[in-house]
């Protein structure tokens, strides 16, 4: 995992114990991340995950951090919240802070520590030999300014195979092995790394180049998932030939409006998040690989005053709800829920609940009044005119004058 250096050190700690222990899921990990720091989107970090599991290998990426999945680039910069994927297996891949200078690979196993670069697999066979040439002159070099935290990826010890090649970190010119908490087993499985160079040569072999996107001898399933930040590019792969494998349908029919998300497909076509390991709607066991598909419902919204409203469009609160002048919808068509107010405690337009794929946001758009969350666990908490809140099911959102809003039944 790699985290910026502005990330408190407890925090830190915390995520590396996480992700070394076997409740350190996806979903656990980007919980204690979101929750640490404060709840709120806008002051998540930027960060790269990566899980080698059992089920295969699980990707979240938010930010300027590039992660590159044999050697083809998944791009996160303008997502809202994060991207998340699950690939079959163990592919290469290699973290790295764009704009770092060129170092040392250094083989790690089990640390927190800065780099600059993280590569799980063979590393590049051109890498090594720039690293090779320069590595005295780095030695000189002065340490940037920016390094970020590196978190051992693997959440469980045993996901290491004494067989493969361990993950290579590229440190500062000031970081050194002692920087490294002491984990005895560290010691002992370093010395066993051995760069794989037949695997490497016959990765920059791989003929065809689409703007800077490789795709040649990738499973199609693969290149379809990677390709997905790249509207213009999928969407003349739908149009060609070649036909789409039949899990990847959902009974969600794709119509002008509808909202498109990376999803994980049950054998009965149901659609889930990519962090689910059983299908959340009939618990089958989810092993094929994500793809972009049509989103259904994020679940519903109880209004106090009696009704209900699906989640599958934004949802626009407030005495006199009015999507006229709310520049947070982005030209959107919202549903709109009409709360009584009869000390006019509740604004006009008073609370905007968006959704980011997989995600469910809600944004204050009351200056005077507010709205407050209550959340099982945690203290009741005001909601910034300025900042979403990603919300959970059950959460309450109290918009006053004895209104609120209850979330059921969210991914």
């Amino acid at each position: 995992m790699l985290l910026p250096p502005e990330v408190p050190e407890e925090l830190v700690t915390q995520l590396w114990r996480l992700l070394r222990s076997p409740d350190g899921g996806l979903t656990a990990i980007l919980d204690r991340l979101v929750m640490g720091t404060g709840g709120h989107l806008a002051r998540i970090p930027d960060f790269a995950l990566v899980l080698l599991e059992d089920s295969g290998t699980h990707l979240a990426l938010r930010g300027t951090p590039s992660l590159e999945v044999d050697g083809q680039r998944l791009d996160a910069a303008k997502v809202a919240t994060w991207v998340e994927a699950s690939l079959p297996g163990e592919p290469g891949i290699s973290l790295s802070v764009p704009g770092q200078p060129g170092t040392v690979l250094r083989p790690v196993v089990d640390a927190v520590l800065r780099a600059g670069r993280l590569q799980l697999g063979a590393p590049d066979t051109g890498s090594a030999a720039e690293n090779t040439d320069s590595e005295q002159a780095d030695a000189a070099a002065p340490e940037p300014d920016i390094q970020p935290e590196t978190v051992e990826p693997d959440t469980q010890p045993e996901t290491v195979e004494p067989d493969a090649a361990q993950p290579e970190v590229d440190s500062g010119a000031g970081a050194t092995d002692d920087s490294a908490p002491d984990s005895p087993p560290a010691v002992g499985r370093d010395s066993e790394a051995t760069p794989e160079p037949e695997q490497t040569a016959e990765s920059q072999d791989r003929p065809g180049d689409h703007d800077g996107w490789t795709v040649a001898d990738l499973p199609e399933d693969l290149v379809d998932e990677l390709g997905r930040m790249l509207p213009d590019q999928q969407e003349q792969a739908d149009s060609g030939s070649a036909a789409p494998s039949p899990a990847a349908h959902t009974e969600v029919p794709e119509t002008e409006n509808t909202r498109m998300a990376l999803s994980v497909v049950c054998p009965s076509g149901h659609a889930n998040p990519t962090n689910y390991v059983t299908c959340r709607e009939c618990g089958a066991e989810l092993t094929q690989p994500a793809r972009i598909i049509p989103c259904p419902p994020l679940g519903r919204v109880r209004v106090s005053s009696g009704g209900e409203v699906v989640l599958d469009q934004p949802v626009l609160v407030g005495r006199e709800p009015s999507p006229d002048g709310v520049s947070e919808l982005g030209g959107a068509t919202p549903a709109l829920i009409t709360v009584p107010s009869p000390e006019q405690v509740i604004s006009r337009n008073h609370l905007l609940i968006q959704l980011d794929e997989w995600s469910v946001l809600a944004r204050s758009l009351s200056t005077a009044n507010g709205t407050v969350l209550r959340r099982d666990g945690a203290a009741p908490m005001r909601m910034p005119p300025t900042e979403p809140v990603l919300l959970r099911s059950g959460d309450i959102l109290d918009l006053g004058d004895g209104q609120s809003l209850l979330l059921e039944d969210l991914p």
